[in-house]
């Protein structure tokens, strides 16, 4: 066939399709599709290989007896049962040969002129019991030049022939030329009839133009007139001797090519949609995450002011009690008291008033503090579940297609619900969120509870170390013989310096308590921030590794479809 090729434009274009192909065959590899990189691999021989007819059609419409009599030979059986259960390849050989290729595909070689130029495919029946005959036939068809549709002269209309029809022609764009056999049991009146029927069918399946042939093998066997097989020769020696069959060969593999780019078309770009949502997911859940890193922070500062406010609006109180309570008369009045009842003494004062400062401190710190903790968890927690809800968003959009198998795609449901776990483990008993949830008021002591024990006990410190110590110093000297003079003398000396020191120890303190607070939410932000972005690090991982085996994928079908789109630009003037 080669040597007919006087044209290098088809020459040229022969060699693009074949470079075609070997991109469409990688890409077959990449995707894991056996099945169709065989079809492709076939495909590429085609182009080299004799001129391909497919002869296909209802059981018992006479497709073995129309290759019997095209040929002239005893080649495909024939009888009132259906006799070929196989794909038969009938090709040119200088010896007669029968090989079996495969359970379902048999190759016959024949001394016969015409399988010089062509080759002919005998197939099972469409309306075949036999279900695997079928599916042999539409995986034949792809590699196919030109199909003869053979038709019983008599009742071509046939339902489950006119729907195999859409498969050869419309799914896999071959040319057709219909074969109307039998036609000597027809009055010419009712022959034409039908052909022009099947002109009206092939029309509405969007063949214009058809080509048909009435055939009669029985005449053509009996060397009479009028068989038709002469017109079906003179037209597959025009198709070859004007080069057209190797036109039509270029154009159907083109055809087919171009259907196997179309076929993949939705695949990819849902390969290419999951691969988006996917990149978009991660980076939302990475924004989401620093988002509510931000707004915790932000409670976090909220939540110090807040506790550092009540601090100076205890603060407040306390030195006013205090410098009441520190009065001359006062600290006489209870000096004296105590040494008749122990209970009145500014001993006992001094126990009452620690305890009343760490009561208020504790009552008041906590409160506050219980609530900033419960917000916290909660904003937490709320972003937990929008995280999951992301990833329950994306598990839905799974690629389904028989046509893609890629090893990172099996994980990606295994990988999602992985995390999904993990994130659901949180809430759980055991769980980090569940037990900050269930034990904020814990979750506040812990947090402001080192700080309180630090101010709490500084407090108690000043009151003991510093007022205790002086009044006490004043008390023992009025006891010494001094005299209650000397005595209230010395209290009106100290109180001044009492109070000073009391209350600048307190606005001291202030600014530890800010820091020891703010350390301690931190502190807790980050572990539990650290436990959420390590649960989401294997979904990172994942679709980073999604991109590195999808994208060389979508690149070449891409870089596949302009190479089309370029190459069958040409078909129209180089394959015309």
């Amino acid at each position: 066939m080669s040597s007919r090729i006087v044209d290098e434009a088809l020459q040229d274009y022969r060699s693009h399709l074949g470079n075609l192909l070997h991109s469409v065959q990688l890409l077959a590899a990449d995707i894991n599709n056996a099945k169709l990189r065989e079809t492709v691999e076939n495909l590429r021989k085609n182009i080299n290989e004799p001129f391909l007819f497919v002869v296909v059609g209802e059981v018992k419409a006479g497709k073995s007896s129309f290759i019997n009599a095209l040929l002239k030979a005893d080649v495909c059986e024939t009888d009132i049962e259906p006799r070929t259960d196989s794909i038969q390849q009938i090709v040119y050989s200088d010896q007669r040969f029968v090989q079996q290729i495969e359970p379902n595909l048999k190759k016959i070689g024949l001394p016969i002129e015409i399988l010089k130029d062509i080759s002919i495919v005998d197939t099972p029946g469409t309306n075949t019991v036999i279900q695997e005959h079928q599916i042999i036939t539409e995986r034949y068809i792809p590699n196919s030049d030109l199909t003869f549709f053979v038709l019983f002269g008599k009742n071509p209309y046939q339902k489950s022939a006119w729907d195999f029809l859409d498969f050869v022609s419309a799914e896999w764009r071959k040319k057709v030329v219909f074969i109307l056999q039998q036609a000597d049991l027809l009055r010419p009146a009712d022959l034409e009839k039908n052909i022009e029927r099947v002109k009206e069918y092939a029309n509405q399946k969007q063949i214009k133009s058809p080509i048909i042939f009435a055939t009669s093998a029985e005449r053509e066997l009996n060397d009479e007139e009028s068989s038709g097989f002469s017109e079906v020769r003179n037209y597959i020696k025009d198709m070859v001797s004007t080069g057209e069959s190797y036109k039509i060969k270029l154009r159907s593999v083109s055809g087919t090519t171009q259907k196997i780019i179309d076929t993949l078309a939705g695949d990819i770009k849902a390969l290419q949609f999951q691969l988006d949502l996917d990149k978009r997911t991660a980076e939302s859940i990475q924004q989401q995450i620093e988002a509510g890193k931000t707004r915790s922070r932000y409670e976090i500062d909220n939540l110090v002011d807040r506790l550092v406010g009540r601090y100076d609006s205890i603060s407040t109180r306390i030195k006013q009690e205090f410098r009441e309570s520190l009065s001359v008369f006062t600290v006489i009045r209870r000096s004296f008291a105590g040494i008749f009842n122990k209970q009145a003494s500014m001993q006992t004062w001094i126990e009452a008033f620690k305890e009343r400062c760490q009561r208020e401190l504790k009552s008041s710190l906590e409160e506050v503090s219980n609530e900033g903790a419960q917000h916290f968890v909660d904003g937490v927690r709320q972003l937990l579940e929008g995280l999951t809800q992301d990833l329950n968003n994306i598990q839905t959009t799974q690629i389904k297609t028989n046509s893609i198998s890629i090893k990172i795609l099996e994980r990606r449901q295994e990988v999602i619900d992985g995390v999904k776990c993990k994130v659901n483990l949180l809430f759980t008993e055991r769980g980090l969120i569940h037990s900050l949830s269930s034990n904020a008021d814990n979750m506040a002591a812990e947090i402001v509870g080192g700080a309180f024990v630090a101010v709490g006990g500084m407090i108690l410190r000043i009151i003991e170390f510093t007022v205790a110590e002086a009044i006490l110093d004043a008390i023992g000297i009025a006891f010494a013989g001094i005299g209650v003079v000397v005595f209230a003398a010395g209290i009106v000396w100290q109180r001044n310096r009492i109070i000073h020191r009391f209350e600048q120890a307190l606005d001291n303190e202030k600014d530890k308590f800010k820091r020891d607070v703010s350390d301690r939410l931190n502190q807790k932000l980050s572990l539990i921030y650290e436990e959420v972005e390590r649960i989401f690090v294997q979904f990172y991982d994942y679709v980073e590794r999604e991109e590195q085996e999808i994208g060389p994928i979508l690149e070449r079908y891409t870089a596949i479809q302009t190479n089309a789109q370029q190459l069958f630009s040409q078909m129209g003037t180089k394959v015309k």
